[in-house]
């Protein structure tokens, strides 16, 4: 018998970062070859709910009660139909690292939450995450809430690793799921490549020094700037609203160095990501969704990062097989011109590389996916 699904789903997340938008998206529109989908949209901006292209009945606010008793209700209800099952994504897709107090008590809190749902015969999914670096009262109360988790979905293998490790064994691989995202459309027949683009967070982690990464990345980036502006444009974008003082900062710099580049003023959504990267030949940027979205548009998807501090992008690259596109910004300038140039000479066989990897993930995905809804 096969069961109606309802998937239940918070939709929190950072909405002004258009790679979260991505990855909610690619999540939501997986969800809904299963069945019916629940948003909890009541505190969700309107451009958020637009972005996510939620149609009415997915929007909890479109039906009586809150988000939570509607999903309790269902889930009493489905207790007594066989042909009915609810599942319920516990946590939006990101990173999990640290060892705060607030997340270890949330983490608790959530796990009580969590422990009624599974009496009512609800089916937990955690996915989409990478995990890293984790202190141990912190991984404690993961492992605790994990075991009132069914799937435990994590993105690259250095996450799986560290679950297995801190007594989660019931953590599997679960592609990024930006691989399955489906672009907007753009005949890239029509283009021009010529743009080399640069996408820069103003750091990795929250302790760096501001004025110092900025200053060594700046050195790089000029390095690599002067062997590259006479064969291609150039352009700095950025994806993520937070970041748009760093890089109008970055272009100031290089064109005060007497560097010819444009400044896109437009923060990349997943609306305007067509027009903004088809003209890309390469992107460079320590975003990882910066990089895979620009990916979708045949732009060569190049990270510039310290890679040991990055585990998310360095596990999701490892495990891609696509190790050579990740630039160690602590190898000396002429070792990182070099890798540049030559990446940029063998672009084609890369982006069909690439290619094969987006169907081999898709593969995997849905393989995973039919098990999960089973």
């Amino acid at each position: 018998m096969v069961k109606k699904v309802t998937t239940y789903f918070q939709g929190n997340t950072q909405f002004e970062n258009t790679g979260d938008v991505l990855i909610n998206k690619s999540l939501i529109e997986i969800f809904r070859k299963y069945g019916k989908v629940v948003i909890n949209d009541q505190k969700l901006p309107e451009y958020y709910k637009v972005a996510l292209e939620l149609k009415t009945a997915e929007k909890s606010t479109f039906a009586k009660g809150s988000f939570y008793k509607q999903l309790f209700l269902k889930a009493w209800e489905s207790m007594f139909k066989k042909d009915q099952k609810v599942v319920m994504v516990a946590g939006p897709p990101g990173h999990i690292f640290g060892n705060s107090t607030k997340k270890i008590l949330k983490n608790f809190e959530y796990t009580v939450f969590l422990i009624l749902l599974t009496m009512l015969g609800v089916r937990i999914v955690r996915m989409g995450f990478s995990m890293g670096p984790i202190g141990k009262q912190q991984a404690l109360s993961e492992r605790i809430r994990a075991w009132f988790t069914h799937h435990y979905l994590v993105r690259d293998s250095i996450s799986l690793d560290l679950a297995h490790s801190i007594g989660i064994p019931k953590a599997q691989f679960f592609p990024d799921l930006a691989w399955t995202y489906h672009a907007n459309g753009v005949d890239l027949s029509k283009t021009k490549k010529e743009e080399i683009i640069f996408s820069f967070r103003d750091g990795i982690y929250k302790d760096d020094d501001g004025n110092r990464y900025r200053d060594a990345l700046m050195e790089r980036l000029m390095f690599i700037i002067d062997r590259l502006k006479d064969q291609y444009r150039l352009k700095v974008t950025y994806q993520v609203l937070g970041d748009y003082t760093f890089c109008k900062e970055l272009h100031g710099m290089l064109v005060e160095k007497g560097y010819k580049v444009e400044f896109d003023e437009e923060q990349i959504t997943l609306k305007t990501a067509g027009k903004a990267y088809k003209n890309g030949v390469a992107i460079i940027t320590n975003r990882l969704h910066g990089a895979l979205l620009a990916a979708k548009y045949n732009v060569l998807p190049l990270v510039l990062t310290d890679i040991d501090k990055h585990l998310k992008i360095k596990g999701i690259y490892h495990d891609a097989g696509i190790d050579n596109l990740l630039l160690e910004a602590s190898d000396s300038n002429e070792t990182l011109l070099d890798k540049v140039v030559h990446l940029l000479e063998q672009r084609e066989p890369i982006l069909q590389q690439l290619a094969s990897i987006e169907k081999r993930y898709h593969d995997l995905t849905m393989e995973s996916m039919d098990k999960v809804m089973m």
